[in-house]
């Protein structure tokens, strides 16, 4: 309970960094001299040949309807439009919160001619503006003064999102200095955690808790791709600009995969005899795998793909993790009475399965919300890894309370793992007869020993105690006489 406490604690004094991190200077008053004379509109440039001067030359640009200006998935260079007037001489920052576009370029115009721009900002761009990962461009505003500030970006295979702030010097200090406090918090937080998992497999030799560790692992590789961090540096463009590969999708479907792999390890026991459940796993996991090799290698076809077929492998890769998801939700919910271990899982992955799924598929509930989906992502995996850690070490913990071979069946396995027939065993205990079981369905030592938290060692001590009482010595015999007494 004192640890339970503790973790809540800091997630609580984690979140109000949180907080802090994703402020927004309102944009209609900074400091009393800033507003905007019009909504910000939005163009989606499919041919990649409209220019700023094609774009006055519209009578009538299309305004978002969204608080974050979203042009979505596609083949395309979105544009984004607004009109800013200051009442006073002032230095500004014009920021875009999304450092993921392919290429990005902000142009400053007064009275229809060029005054300033920042062209063609890449990931492997290494002196970015301002010294800051994130784009920010300074540009001095002249007093009652009509700017026209034009924005692309091009993202094939990520949203097109234009999550603008416009700071002072002042704001822009305290956003940086807020940022970089939340990361690291962050950062720190998950590696001390992603370190104590891989502990505690080395100890025990559950290996449920290394599969965690690299789910965690490929999630913070994620939060700091996403964020920028590994942007602006040698190796990001031959990481992600490469002409063969990109390792965006190998972080990306890395941890969908290892997610979904730690859950169908710690519950797969429970189907042993259901067939379709296997099948339904082997091929989601056999699409995610196939997904992933198809974009990890998209810089071979995305030139001879078009924008509509971009949009449509964004639906597939967002149906199959949505189908994924469902699965495991429906797994948990499933083995709720039977698990204690299903409640901590529930509790954990809601967060995180609520932010993917509503930006995605009920987007109107977040279009009047100035919040980037890092950002959401950030605080899901915080208390996703807290709650599944801490479920995770009490499961571990009930096992190891006392020497395994000797304490007792309630002890050993307090929960009753449902089993689609029940077998006749009046020499074993609940826990044997599990065990026997799960190895004549060619469960090995170590898938045992995920689903039941307790190490292969202990696992291959209780089937040698089964063969001495059952007299028999081979895998073959156990197989014959789970048969035999189903």
């Amino acid at each position: 309970m004192k640890v339970f406490v503790n973790q809540t604690l800091f997630f609580l004094f984690f979140l109000s960094f949180a907080i802090n991190a994703q402020t927004v200077f309102d944009l209609p008053n900074i400091d009393g001299s800033l507003k905007f004379s019009q909504e910000v509109s939005v163009v989606v440039d499919t041919s990649f040949h409209l220019t700023v001067a094609d774009l006055e030359s519209l009578k009538q640009m299309p305004v978002s309807e969204k608080v974050i200006p979203d042009l979505g998935w596609g083949k395309f260079r979105g544009w984004v439009m607004m009109k800013i007037i200051s009442k006073e001489n002032q230095h500004l920052f014009i920021q875009i919160h999304n450092p993921v576009f392919d290429e990005s370029c902000i142009y400053f115009y007064l009275n229809g001619k060029q005054v300033s721009a920042v062209g063609k900002i890449k990931k492997s761009t290494q002196i970015r503006p301002n010294s800051f990962r994130l784009l920010t461009v300074p540009f001095f505003f002249k007093k009652d003064s009509l700017y026209q500030i034009y924005i692309s970006g091009v993202s094939k295979f990520n949203p097109a999102k234009f999550p603008i702030r416009i700071l002072s010097q002042t704001g822009f200090n305290e956003f940086r200095d807020n940022e970089n406090l939340y990361n690291g918090l962050l950062i720190g937080f998950i590696s001390v955690l992603i370190s104590l998992n891989i502990i505690i497999f080395f100890f025990f030799k559950v290996r449920v808790f290394l599969i965690f560790s690299f789910s965690n692992l490929s999630f913070l590789l994620l939060y700091l791709y996403l964020e920028g961090y590994l942007f602006g540096h040698a190796f990001s463009g031959f990481l992600f600009e490469n002409q063969i590969f990109n390792f965006q999708y190998l972080i990306y479907f890395s941890f969908q995969l290892f997610n979904f792999v730690f859950v169908w390890s710690i519950y797969r026991i429970y189907f042993l005899e259901k067939t379709r459940w296997n099948l339904t796993y082997s091929a989601l996991l056999f699409i995610g795998i196939t997904e992933g090799v198809l974009m990890f290698f998209s810089p071979l076809w995305e030139n001879f793909v078009s924008h509509k077929q971009v949009i449509l492998v964004g639906q597939i890769i967002r149906f199959e993790a949505l189908l994924s998801n469902l699965f495991l939700l429906i797994i948990i919910l499933k083995t709720w009475s039977e698990k204690s271990f299903s409640k901590w899982m529930l509790l954990a992955i809601l967060p995180g399965w609520l932010s993917y799924v509503v930006p995605r598929f009920a987007a109107v509930f977040l279009q009047d919300t100035w919040v980037t989906l890092p950002f959401l992502y950030s605080i899901s995996s915080i208390w996703n890894v807290l709650f599944i850690t801490i479920g995770l070490f009490l499961e571990l913990s009930r096992n190891y309370k006392a020497n395994v071979e000797k304490v007792s069946e309630k002890e050993l396995m307090p929960e009753e793992i449902h089993l689609p027939v029940a077998l006749n065993t009046p020499h074993l205990s609940k826990r044997e007869t599990e065990i026997l079981q799960a190895f004549a369905n060619g469960f090995s030592y170590q898938e045992i020993s995920d689903a039941m938290f307790i190490s292969p060692h202990t696992v291959r001590t209780h089937l040698k105690n089964i063969y001495n009482k059952l007299e028999i010595n081979s895998k073959a015999e156990a197989i014959r006489w789970v048969i035999e007494h189903q």
